[in-house]
């Protein structure tokens, strides 16, 4: 299947693009579509770039679902290790109503810790499966072309 460097780099990407994401959700008119992105969109993207590196040469269905979830679950840990601190941060100093739930999470450390987890491997299985729907449409229009 993958190598273990090339599942390093996704995580690598992924943990750098989810903490990048998690500065960006800090801003609360955006949070919702930052997640939602962070949770359909990391696996098509990580895809699309290595291909275009030429790090994935056939972009198989199965591959597909290992670097979708691969880098699912990374971007999240990536993505709530800048978001929940800054967060609590902007919250405690600026006291913004829409954070106030980031305040109350932090608090909980156990809860924390669980829910982060949890998201993360929800996050994981929507990206495996748009990593798959995208290394299909790879197949799909490889096919075609021919």
């Amino acid at each position: 299947m993958l190598n273990k460097s090339l599942i390093k780099i996704i995580s690598i990407i992924s943990l750098i693009v989810g903490a990048m994401m998690g500065l960006l959700a800090v801003i609360p008119p955006i949070t919702f579509w930052v997640i939602s992105a962070l949770m359909l969109l990391m696996a098509p993207f990580v895809i699309i770039y290595f291909k275009k590196l030429n790090l994935l040469k056939e972009v198989e269905t199965e591959k597909g679902m290992l670097i979708g979830a691969i880098s699912g679950f990374s971007s999240f840990i990536g993505f709530s290790i800048i978001f929940f601190p800054v967060g609590f941060l902007i919250d405690a100093i600026f006291k913004i109503a829409s954070l106030l739930w980031v305040k109350v999470v932090i608090q909980n450390f156990i809860f924390l810790v669980g829910m982060v987890f949890l998201i993360a491997l929800l996050c994981a299985m929507f990206n495996a499966f748009t990593g798959f729907l995208t290394a299909y449409m790879y197949q799909y229009f490889r096919i075609n072309k021919r």
